[in-house]
């Protein structure tokens, strides 16, 4: 089931847009849970553990973008998507990682668009995994728990959230059964783009504070697959 919430101050227009979600991913088969809110604060401090939110940008107290940052800033790492009748906060919505930024009126066509990018999103996230063998169990790692791989003594060491975890493999390997979610970035290292912060003197500097060198041989490629990742994760749509 996807969770989905929509914060407007328009209570109107908050029902309207939870009338039109819910019934596109009803004719897509796909079960959900929307919930409405026309309080910024209420909706920040409440449960947070939705699939997909859109935010309208301005309404009393901490609008869309404020709010917006606050749950980046509290670790949130749903898909956002601003619907608004303001157009000069599109770049912003760059800083916040959002998937869209709808224009008011909402146009059906692009809300579908919208909302299949997000279900490729979310499908994506949920079905990774990466298969090891460790010295003492095998283990199932989310892909999108992974920061960067290295190799290093015949041995992988994959840095996740929750920690470091070893096995012996060779980094080929690796980087074929994690494509395209990691990126090869040096003959020792993969990163994975979702957790890039930037790139900078020939480092990739990760949101975890890790620096992972990229080389002059896969520099080119690194930047390449970089950009191809950015755009079809950060794309903004006009209304």
């Amino acid at each position: 089931m996807i969770k989905i919430a929509v914060c407007d101050d328009e209570a109107g227009m908050c029902e309207n847009l939870k009338q039109m979600v819910a019934r596109k991913l009803g004719q897509w088969k796909e079960p959900c849970r929307i919930t409405c809110y026309t309080n910024g604060v209420q909706f920040l401090y409440g449960p947070l553990d939705y699939d997909l939110v859109f935010l309208d940008i301005r309404m009393p107290g901490p609008g869309g973008m404020e709010l917006a940052k606050m749950l980046r800033e509290k670790g949130f790492e749903g898909i956002l998507i601003f619907v608004t009748v303001l157009t000069e906060y599109m770049q912003d919505a760059f800083e916040v990682e959002a998937m869209d930024y709808l224009c008011k009126p909402v146009d059906e066509f692009r809300l579908e668009r919208a909302l299949w990018r997000s279900l490729k999103r979310l499908r994506l996230k949920e079905e990774r995994t990466l298969f090891v063998r460790t010295m003492d169990r095998c283990r199932n790692i989310k892909l999108k728990d992974i920061y960067y791989c290295e190799v290093m003594n015949r041995k992988i060491y994959l840095h996740t959230r929750d920690g470091v975890i070893d096995y012996y493999g060779k980094i080929k390997e690796a980087e074929q059964q994690t494509a395209p979610a990691l990126i090869r970035c040096h003959r020792s290292f993969l990163v994975n783009p979702e957790h890039l912060s930037e790139y900078k003197d020939g480092q990739a500097i990760l949101e975890n504070g890790a620096q992972v060198p990229v080389s002059k041989k896969y520099r080119q490629i690194f930047m390449k697959k970089m950009m191809e990742y950015m755009q079809s994760q950060t794309m903004i749509t006009g209304g």
